[in-house]
């Protein structure tokens, strides 16, 4: 669905939301990286990281965890979508 993958693959992402944003600032977590991860059916998904500091591409951006911007990130877009990684939510089940 985010990435294209074939029917046997489980999909390694999920929506960002605000139970992966509170965990995240409960371990503390200062900022998120946002990073363009593809374009599927007119829909841009990008990838959120925590606590990455080094930016490696002109179209990363870092926003710290309790800017507005990653507040909006909540609101659902047509066009856009804010995913996560399941490396990232592995220290969420703990």
């Amino acid at each position: 669905m985010f990435v294209t993958m074939s029917e046997t693959e489980k999909n390694p992402y999920q929506l960002f939301n605000k139970t992966i944003w509170s965990n995240w600032k409960s371990q503390d977590v200062i900022c998120i990286k946002v990073e363009e991860l593809s374009q599927t059916n007119g829909i841009t998904f990008f990838e959120l990281i925590p606590d990455s500091e080094m930016l490696d591409a002109d179209t990363e951006t870092l926003y710290p965890i309790d800017s507005e911007d990653v507040l909006d990130m909540f609101t659902p877009e047509k066009h856009v979508k804010f995913v996560v990684h399941d490396i990232y939510m592995a220290d969420l089940d703990d």
